[in-house]
């Protein structure tokens, strides 16, 4: 986006420039002729005539040069081409529709006529000095040039980022990680937060450092997860993120305040190929559904996703913490195993034991996406 938003903005200018100097039209002058749209700028005694011609039914007026070479100096690509190509169709540099100027073809024809019959060259020193380029020709012809060069560095600018973008993308393996160890009422405490950037999905299996409020590793302090994010269990979809819950037991665990988090090992899933959507879990006891602390048998899952995907679930029991302290994990029960649905399909799942007679316990039922178990080596 920081490359595309110059380069869009100096074409804008460059095509708004070249609008309002095509408004103008020719003006005509002591002089010579000057063709606004390229600063273009004719002197009287190169022009041979300006007449009005019509062909293909359209009305045009044009100008005749004795050396149409004059027309094609010092000016920028862009009206070279134009040049050539009214040469070739008309047989003249300048042919301007009829409709748009401001006066009448015939009459501006008939004024060119006057000023180059009355057009008198310049002798002597003054003539010398007359074939210098005024300043304000100058000028003209300076400013037209930036704007085309900034117009073409900014296309320039724009096409290599376009094949930056589609030549080089983003690493499949770039992930960032957030601790958060307390929330508001009704969020889960001590969550870790994954995002992968990458565009592909990706299982990290992390090792997991509790650290206090100096940044300190807690000696005697070990981690527990929720999902298995140490073990390779959590999938990363591409551009999203996910989460684990952690525990921690030992001497002082109500200190910890911050994880370090190591990444031991990537693998990379098929599925999800693409981002993919919050997953969401509903309790069901028979065909009626049920809230948080009641009892159940059955979970529905739906896939809100346009790919098929791989969950898993887990029934979260939670402690009662002291006051102000992180609520903390107890126990983390898998639901089931890996469980695949269909793109915008929906799965049941029976809760068998242990969870069924834990039902009413189960603060929280959560669903993640996951895949195979690992090697037993990792």
């Amino acid at each position: 986006m920081v490359l595309w938003i110059p380069a869009i903005a100096l074409l804008e200018t460059n095509a708004i420039l070249t609008a309002l100097r095509v408004r103008r039209g020719l003006t005509l002058g002591a002089r010579g002729i000057i063709w606004h749209k390229h600063e273009m700028r004719l002197s009287w005694a190169n022009v041979t005539a300006v007449e009005e011609s019509t062909r293909w039914g359209v009305a045009r007026l044009v100008v005749r040069l004795g050396d149409s070479g004059q027309a094609q100096e010092d000016v920028s690509l862009p009206a070279r081409a134009e040049v050539r190509r009214n040469l070739r169709r008309f047989g003249a540099p300048i042919a301007l529709r009829t409709r748009p100027l401001a006066r009448p073809a015939a009459e501006v024809a008939e004024l060119a006529d006057r000023l180059r019959q009355e057009y008198e060259p310049p002798q002597g020193v003054m003539g010398f000095l007359s074939g210098a380029t005024s300043p304000e020709q100058e000028r003209a012809r300076k400013s037209a040039r930036l704007w085309m060069r900034l117009a073409n560095a900014g296309l320039c600018v724009l096409l290599v980022g376009a094949l930056t973008v589609n030549v080089v993308p983003s690493s499949p393996s770039q992930i960032g990680f957030f601790f958060k160890p307390t929330t508001g009422p009704g969020y889960i405490d001590q969550a870790l937060f994954m995002t992968n950037y990458g565009t592909a999905a990706t299982a990290p299996t992390l090792k997991l450092v509790p650290l206090d409020r100096a940044g300190h590793a807690l000696p005697g302090v070990t981690v527990r997860t929720a999902y298995g994010s140490d073990r390779g269990l959590v999938v990363l979809p591409p551009h999203s993120t996910e989460s684990d819950v952690l525990a921690f037991d030992g001497p002082g665990f109500r200190d910890v305040t911050d994880v370090r988090v190591v990444v031991r090992r990537k693998d990379h899933p098929k599925r999800p190929a693409i981002a993919a959507e919050d997953l969401r879990a509903r309790r069901l006891l028979g065909t009626r559904f049920t809230n948080p602390f009641q009892d159940f048998d059955t979970l529905l899952l739906h896939n809100t996703n346009s790919v098929a995907v791989a969950v898993r679930v887990v029934c979260i029991l939670w402690d009662d913490p002291p006051a102000g302290a992180a609520q903390q994990m107890v126990r983390s029960l898998p639901i089931g195993g890996l469980i695949s649905i269909g793109p915008f399909d929906e799965a049941r799942v029976p809760v068998a034991e242990p969870v069924r007679s834990l039902a009413r316990d189960c603060g929280s039922v959560m669903v993640y996406y996951s895949r195979p178990d690992p090697p037993a080596s990792v």
